[in-house]
């Protein structure tokens, strides 16, 4: 008698993570889907491509950190050496400049790990697909890297400001310069302060040099 996972084309998937416990709860989360087949688990970037040598692999399921071949090294030698199987990259770092790294490695995917058992079945079948998938999180970065924020430039206003407070002017004198209140002054450090991620005149001293405003 077939079953329905007779029916369905596999999907030859490797595990690579430096905790064999997270490979045990990966594989058992994916083997409740029928068409999933996973041919191999390991702890080493290194013993992977091995793996990959001698098997048919759709995709990767690879962690960030890990201690002898980080993920990015093992997906950038995936991708160039077999550039048909899948990636998707598993991490709990949603900093900017980790994702670019991440993404930069070529993958097809990348989960934050608190959503994987929510996301990981989904990204399989994406990614086979010939699409990409990404945590929210991972989106959000893509998109505000591809649209910055207008509203976080300076107006003519605000760098005027910014260029009186780095000559150690007081927000009184600013406004009598000006020819504005204290309090829209006041108003101007506020979003100066967000709009340039600082935190105290330092900060703003360090945006004005790298902007080359002063």
């Amino acid at each position: 008698m077939q079953t329905d996972k007779d029916n369905l084309k596999q999907i030859n998937i490797l595990l690579v993570d430096d905790h064999a416990i997270v490979l045990d709860g990966i594989a058992s989360l994916l083997s409740q889907v029928p068409q999933f087949n996973i041919i191999g688990k390991t702890t080493s970037g290194h013993e992977a491509l091995e793996m990959i040598a001698g098997n048919m692999v759709d995709v990767v399921i690879s962690d960030y950190s890990m201690k002898e071949m980080d993920g990015c090294t093992l997906a950038r030698n995936i991708k160039k050496n077999h550039p048909e199987i899948k990636i998707i990259m598993l991490s709990m770092h949603d900093e900017p400049s980790i994702v670019q790294d991440v993404l930069r490695s070529g993958v097809d995917s990348y989960i934050l790990k608190k959503y994987t058992h929510n996301e990981l079945a989904t990204a399989i079948n994406v990614i086979m697909e010939g699409g990409q998938f990404w945590s929210p999180e991972i989106n959000a970065i893509l998109l505000k890297k591809m649209f910055p924020d207008n509203n976080k430039q300076l107006t003519e206003r605000e760098m005027e400001v910014l260029k009186l407070l780095v000559n150690e002017m007081s927000s009184r004198e600013i406004a009598e310069q000006l020819f504005i209140s204290e309090r829209t002054v006041e108003t101007h450090r506020k979003n100066l302060f967000r709009k340039t991620n600082s935190t105290n005149i330092v900060g703003l001293i360090k945006y004005a040099h790298s902007q080359g405003l002063v």
